[in-house]
């Protein structure tokens, strides 16, 4: 019997999903919860694993198609009968292999330069097997041989890492000692064993990268598709002859490069165009005086680190200022809905404060959201935040983690910006930016006198919808947060 898989819902607010990568083919065998396709959802990209256990008749939609969520994006069927021949391994039949396997193991005729390559097509294995063990760096022969009648599957490879680790364990227990297991050396067939995603894996074959390279610098983590494309960027740096697209322009020739859109930069394409064609921008800018906020997160940093805790950065106080700002003027913790009451716009304003962190990957810019962030603490906050843009660094967020933001903050001052103004995400009413904090001489008033001090100063700017907003709403609250910044023990 046939059964169709649809596009799913992996996110509340999500409502359709580009399928990036199929990670198996038409024919092949699928069990249920192993990875099927890879979709990429507002920003995120997650592998969605097989509702069913089938074989993959039907690929409904292509890499690249763009589906709404209940699409139909494959049909698998549960009747194993339907398939053709029994798997062959180069030429042979999978009852020809296991005869000639049970025979004892093939020589190995490969030259020096092939020994260094896993044996993965000379064993019939599902792809999540495939997989697994190249994830372990193991060759699927060695696992044949250890006794794992072929076609081997995801638990064969499991079961085999599992036993082996508890064999190193009771070796290396033995000491010096010769120990009588028979130990089978996994790493021999590929010493330099590197733990990837499929996907990651895949890009890495696709651009010739040594994952091996990729791995040094993960101290022992999984490699991922963000590693990857950081690495491809990295190396893109390098002095290299430039694709080049000759044209006429003018009578003359001009050397260009043309360069895809990611599917990640496309949507956050469309929601900026979105927001700067619909929302009726206004911008309001002021100076904040950091003295005491650079006061109070040293003072609190030198608390929290004798806890084993990690010092509150500039960033973690601005939000925390900006939500408390939020909840004593509410009207910004909102956002246009038209058609939303009786057919008519209505203005939807929250009672939660969940704060959206502009976070650079390196790839493209994510948003995450710290949830209830005018309930955290310092401690929280700097957690959350540290936690939130790793994850986002990783390409580990759940779609979850980048939806329901209230309000944005957008911190360029770590790349020297003095100032910017930031195009308002959609469903919000507004976005704050900061620049670099920045001494300079300012004028400090003591009583009727007036003296010149050098002073950490930071410019920033709300970004308002003024269908929400007017510019006094705006300046209300942009002179809350800017109380609550030099006199932020009011925070505490």
């Amino acid at each position: 019997m046939e059964r169709t898989v649809m596009m799913p819902k992996l996110g509340m607010t999500m409502e359709e999903g580009t399928v990036l990568n199929w990670l198996y083919k038409e024919g092949d065998w699928v069990e249920k919860d192993e990875a099927l396709v890879e979709v990429m959802t507002d920003k995120v990209n997650l592998e969605v694993e097989s509702p069913f256990t089938g074989r993959l008749v039907h690929i409904l939609a292509q890499e690249g198609d763009v589906l709404p969520v209940g699409a139909p994006i494959a049909t698998l069927s549960d009747d194993k009968g339907e398939t053709t021949p029994a798997p062959t391994v180069a030429g042979t039949s999978l009852e020809q292999k296991v005869q000639s396997e049970s025979a004892g193991p093939a020589p190995d005729t490969r030259t020096g330069d092939q020994k260094g390559t896993p044996l993965h097509t000379t064993v019939a294995s599902t792809p999540s097997a495939k997989r697994e063990a190249a994830m372990h760096g193991i060759d699927l022969q060695v696992i044949v041989q250890a006794g794992a009648m072929p076609p081997l599957n995801r638990a064969d490879v499991s079961a085999f890492v599992q036993r082996n680790a508890a064999d190193r364990t009771l070796e290396v227990g033995a000491g010096n000692q010769s120990s009588s297991l028979d130990l089978i050396d996994v790493t021999e067939p590929n010493r330099l064993a590197v733990r990837a995603t499929p996907l990651a894996q895949k890009i890495a074959q696709e651009q010739q990268v040594d994952l091996a390279t990729v791995a040094e610098r993960k101290a022992g983590a999984k490699v991922t598709r963000a590693d990857v494309e950081a690495h491809l960027a990295g190396v893109s740096q390098k002095p290299a002859q430039p694709q080049k697209s000759i044209t006429e322009v003018a009578g003359q020739a001009a050397e260009s490069e043309l360069i895809p859109v990611t599917p990640i930069r496309r949507i956050i394409a469309q929601r900026m165009v979105q927001s700067i064609t619909t929302t009726p921008h206004i911008y309001l800018d002021t100076e904040i005086d950091m003295t005491e906020a650079e006061h109070c997160r040293q003072r609190v940093g030198r608390s929290l680190r004798d806890k084993g805790e990690a010092a509150p950065s500039l960033t973690v106080l601005l939000i925390k200022a900006a939500a408390a700002a939020l909840v004593a003027y509410p009207e910004v913790n909102a956002g246009l809905e038209p058609g939303a009451l009786n057919g008519k716009d209505a203005i939807r304003r929250w009672r939660a404060v969940h704060i959206g962190i502009a976070v650079d990957t390196g790839q493209a810019l994510l948003t995450p959201v710290i949830r209830n962030t005018n309930q955290c603490s310092l401690l929280e906050l700097t957690r959350e935040l540290r936690r939130l843009a790793l994850a986002a660094r990783e390409g580990k967020l759940k779609p979850d983690e980048l939806a329901g933001a209230t309000f944005t903050v957008s911190n360029l001052g770590m790349y020297g910006i003095d100032t910017f103004h930031a195009i308002i995400p959609p469903g919000q009413s507004a976005i704050l930016a900061t620049g670099k904090v920045t001494r300079r001489p300012v004028v400090v008033k003591d009583g009727d006198a007036e003296r010149i001090e050098i002073r950490p100063l930071m410019k920033v700017s709300l970004s308002a919808d003024h269908r929400v907003l007017d510019g006094a709403s705006g300046s209300r609250f942009l002179q809350q947060l800017k109380t609550f910044l030099e006199d932020p023990y009011l925070l505490l």
